[in-house]
């Protein structure tokens, strides 16, 4: 027997025995509480959304296998459940029947540039484009326009620039506006080794998208770099840095070129930093300062009735630049 350990007679064995048995009772009716209560509270949800979409568009496709719209209606629910070979099927089955669907060949070349099946995802492209190009409305055709912007993905992807050149052209034909088109061809300009009409197409995207997006700023600075620009180099920087959330190092570097040839866009900078952070009267101190170098200047005076300012115009400028030229 081990030291101190204290020996235990009949009838406290028996208490002890009934003690644990108490507790025995105690713990299997609690789970047993338990079971019956979580079966009462919780309710089986069922298929999901997307779930009975499908299942409800394989009943009606089983039901009118010749229907297209049904078909689609197929291949998007089957889509949304991220069963991309599912829809490419579903695609397939309608090429059948309807060989130019446009809808179909531009859902079905964006599941083949998910596969990497770029050979593939161009044919189905050009399916569109060679057609839409004859169309009479094909200067304002936003699915040529869509086929040509992934055309010109591709050919940058397989470093084809000039042939990415010419489709992102004609895709910014239809749709001058379209940033995404227009980052992509400052990149195949960048590539072709023409980082000055680089400049110009960046500038361009980041004119409707000027905020949130990095990519477009970090090429700039490459494409002012190979022009030995350097305070444009710095601006462009300063302005990626900003979009990476380094607020401290963006303003530093701005801060530097408010007295040199890219000081409205300095100051436009500055302006556009501390309105998203919510510094309204430092934006408005720097939006004023822009409108006293360029008094014509647009995204300030844009800026200020933001704010719910009113502009107050210094002396006449005869530059109205709004991005480094």
């Amino acid at each position: 027997m081990k030291p101190n350990r204290r020996t235990i007679s009949a009838p406290d064995r028996r208490l002890s025995n009934l003690l644990r048995l108490g507790v025995a009772v105690l713990v299997i009716g609690a789970l047993a509480f338990a079971g019956i209560y979580y079966k009462d509270q919780h309710v089986d949800a069922g298929p999901s959304m997307v779930e009975r979409q499908i299942a409800g568009a394989e009943a009606a496709v089983k039901k009118t296998p010749n229907n297209i719209e049904t078909r689609l209606q197929l291949a998007e629910a089957y889509l949304q459940d991220k069963r991309p070979d599912d829809a490419l099927a579903q695609y397939d089955e309608i090429l059948k029947a309807d060989k130019a669907n446009r809808t179909v060949l531009l859902g079905r070349g964006r599941i083949l540039i998910g596969k990497g099946d770029l050979v593939a995802a161009a044919a189905s492209y050009h399916k569109v484009t060679d057609v839409a190009s004859k169309g009479e409305f094909a200067g304002a055709d936003p699915q040529a326009q869509e086929a040509h912007y992934y055309l010109g993905s591709i050919l940058v992807t397989q470093g084809k620039t000039k042939e990415a050149i010419t489709e992102l052209q004609k895709a910014l034909n239809i749709d001058p506006t379209d940033s995404d088109a227009l980052y992509l061809l400052g990149t195949a300009e960048l590539k072709q080794g023409a980082p000055k009409l680089a400049v110009q197409a960046f500038k361009k995207a980041l004119l409707f998208v000027p905020t949130g997006w990095c990519e477009p700023y970090t090429q700039l600075g490459v494409a002012y770099g190979k022009l030995n620009l350097a305070p444009q180099k710095t601006y462009a920087t300063g302005m990626a840095s900003f979009c990476l959330k380094k607020s401290a190092v963006a303003k530093t570097e701005l801060k530097t070129l408010i007295k040199g040839p890219v000081k409205v866009d300095a100051l436009l900078g500055l302006g556009l930093i501390a309105e998203t952070e919510s510094s309204n009267a430092e934006a408005v101190t720097w939006y004023k300062q822009v409108l006293k170098v360029d008094r014509n200047n647009a995204a300030a005076t844009s800026a200020l009735s933001r704010l719910g300012v009113g502009s107050t115009p210094g002396p006449k400028s005869t530059s109205t630049t709004q991005g480094p030229s």
